[in-house]
């Protein structure tokens, strides 16, 4: 007696329900043909708005008497559903026994952590949170909705999809101790997610290199990776033909290879304020030779330690010599050991801001000497190209041939789209690409080797952009140029200084120098020049060089009895000087002050009927001696012995008048 087609029969799984153990071994109950929910419930209203996917495992069977050999079967899905927003797929999970958490976590295999995300999460993002906050710089790819990432934090891990995505540039200050602060810009992101946190993950603050390694409450940072497509499972459907065929073709066109697989919807995001071409930042050295500067380390947290250069640095052109030991930088962001004592097991630098970090299992505080070529961050015009993807080109490696425009170090990066997603690929600055891929960039001859971790879709484009070698929209001029003024002005606490008595003491280059009183209101010495009002107690210095980093500038002095508030009653003439004679004479140099009011004339418009009205302002002017007999900042001399003096008190100036038309239309 042979099997027949009526003996073959869908068998039921042990439970077949929604639950995590759904699922299960096989049992001998056949799945009724034609009946209704047979397998499947009813969509609901709230199913039919928010989406749902329904999972049901059930097994091929032979139900019959006899023991004839079966050949094997094969199972296909015959009609899709008449309601064009339900979509129904077979695949196997290659399980007798799993259940539907194991089956889930197949169909979330579809995705796997790959490298480290383009942001960083900033500050902690608490469990139920349906949004978290993220940090990253201008020129990375913001994320896009639909793109999926991993949160990890110690035993803790959670996939979470992007729902929609804000972004908007913020200005963040940096206290690097003992006072000295650097401002930074970066992207903050607010990130919509489909489900909530399960856990809490920590984050950390911003800091120049990204954010701190820890949390306010000392928790180390979770860290966020990137995903790429894998072929986890193979899925069985259907789709209608978008041409006809007859018999003997080799190939059949289908409206579309992909079938929903989860819920998921697709949003628009409008996007302000960007620039209008492709542009990208990349460091180019702002002096043709290398200098050379003592850092010091400070502690930011146990086995870690920083410094900064104040500005950028070349790839490739930096060497650290610290704790008695050598590294080098290959221009991939890290310091690598060269020679003598190797006590770091990490040491990293952003070219950009110039930052530098040291860690080791002790927090190492202390100088280093650091050589290394300044550079700065620019934004280029940038060089875009597409190799199109059909079926006859579909593939994991491709190449590009970038000769006659050369792409510069650290600005090359290929996007291509698997499974209806974007991901990247970008150069290091070293002549490899990472991220979903591998590859090499040959800069002297164009050439790019690129290898790619999934298939792109047909019908899409592998997109580069770069920005090319020829620096005609870039010029560096070399050479010597004025030293900036650094002027310090500094107010003592008491009223009243001792004519001679000041002495300013400041740490440069490790060597501490002083300004001394010249007793008649000026400083001067080996840390420069300045001056100082006896009477107010006002210290005004220009100093020779920069004051050490964390030190500080030191003022002594004694306290001198002065005469205060003495009133003076003078008119000024046509040319608005006044003439009088200070009393209490012989005045000590560098210890007059005087003080005046003036007025000064504004027209405000009354809006209204076109009349300006006229109103007086109060100026309040202060004037100081040099101690050499004139004026500070002010036209007229002091004679000291006698006591007589003129000072101009009186000038021209403008002031805006208004003035209000009116135009008659015809309406």
């Amino acid at each position: 007696m042979t099997i027949t087609v009526n003996d073959v029969k869908i068998l039921k799984s042990q439970r077949l329900t929604d639950e995590n153990d759904g699922g299960g071994r096989a049992t001998g109950d056949a799945v009724v043909d034609g009946e209704v929910n047979n397998l499947f419930p009813d969509i609901s209203r709230l199913d039919r708005t928010l989406g749902r996917i329904a999972l049901r495992k059930v097994f091929a069977g032979v139900l019959t008497e006899n023991a004839d050999a079966y050949l094997g079967a094969h199972s296909i899905v015959t009609k899709a559903p008449a309601d064009p927003r339900v979509a129904v797929l077979l695949f196997n999970s290659n399980s007798q026994t799993d259940e539907r958490s194991d089956a889930r976590s197949v169909i979330e295999g579809y995705v796997v952590p790959s490298t480290v995300a383009q942001f960083e999460l900033l500050g902690d993002q608490y469990a139920g949170q349906r949004a978290i906050t993220g940090i990253q710089r201008q020129e990375a790819r913001v994320p896009e909705v639909g793109d999926v990432f991993q949160l990890t934090s110690g035993a803790n891990s959670q996939y979470v999809r992007v729902q929609a995505v804000e972004a908007a540039l913020e200005e963040f200050v940096y206290d690097y101790g003992n006072g000295n602060f650097v401002n930074f810009t970066r992207r903050r992101l607010s990130i919509t997610i489909t489900a909530p946190l399960n856990v809490k993950f920590p984050g950390g603050q911003a800091v120049p290199g990204g954010t701190s390694a820890t949390n306010l409450a000392n928790e180390p940072k979770s860290v966020v990776l990137a995903t790429q497509v894998a072929d986890s499972a193979r899925y069985y459907g259907i789709s209608p033909l978008a041409a006809a065929i007859t018999a003997g073709d080799m190939t059949v066109n289908v409206d579309s290879v992909y079938s929903q697989l989860v819920p998921s919807a697709v949003k628009e995001s409008a996007l302000t304020n960007q620039l209008g071409g492709a542009r990208k930042r990349y460091v180019v050295p702002a002096s043709p030779t290398s200098r050379t500067v003592t850092l010091q380390f400070a502690q930011v947290t146990a086995g870690q330690s920083r410094s900064f250069i104040t500005h950028g640095a070349a790839l490739g052109s930096m060497s650290l010599s610290i704790n008695g030991g050598v590294y080098a930088d290959e221009g991939q962001g890290e310091l690598t050991w060269r020679s003598g004592a190797n006590n770091f097991t990490r040491i990293t630098v952003d070219y950009e801001t110039g930052e530098i970090n040291a860690y080791r299992s002790s927090t190492y505080t202390g100088s280093a000497s650091l050589t290394y070529q300044p550079a700065a961050a620019v934004t280029g015009e940038s060089v875009t190209g597409e190799i199109e993807v059909v079926l006859a080109t579909r593939g994991f490696a491709y190449t590009l041939n970038l000769a006659e425009a050369k792409p510069r170090p650290g600005t090359l990066s290929i996007s291509f789209m698997a499974l209806g997603k974007w991901y990247d690929l970008r150069d290091l600055g070293n002549g490899e690409l990472s991220g979903e891929g591998s590859g090499t960039v040959d800069f002297a001859t164009g050439a790019v080797s690129i290898s790619l971790n999934a298939l792109p879709d047909a019908n899409t484009s592998l997109v580069y952009t770069y920005v090319c070698q020829i620096d005609d929209n870039l010029q560096t001029h070399t050479g010597a140029g004025t030293a900036p003024q650094i002027r310090v002005e500094h107010q003592l606490p008491h009223e009243g200084v001792e004519p001679g008595s000041v002495v300013v003491t400041v740490l440069q280059g490790g060597v501490s120098q002083t300004l001394l009183d010249q007793g008649d209101g000026t400083l001067a010495g080996a840390a420069g020049t300045g001056t100082v009002v006896y009477l107010t107690g006002t210290v005004r210095l220009e100093l020779a060089s920069t004051p050490d980093q964390g030190s500080s500038i030191v003022f002594d002095y004694n306290r001198g009895g002065v005469d205060v508030d003495t009133p003076l009653t003078a008119a000024p003439d046509s040319g608005g000087i006044v003439s009088g004679v200070i009393p209490g004479a012989p005045l000590q140099p560098g210890s007059v002050n005087i003080r005046w009011q003036s007025t000064r004339k504004s027209l405000v418009p009354s809006g209204t009927d076109g009349v300006a009205y006229s109103g007086v302002q109060l100026v309040d002017y202060e004037a100081n001696d040099d101690g050499v007999g004139n004026w500070i900042g002010f036209i007229g001399s002091i004679n000291y012995t006698t006591g007589a003096f003129s000072l101009q008190v009186e000038q021209l100036y403008d002031y805006v008048e208004h003035e209000v038309q009116y135009n008659m239309t015809e309406v």
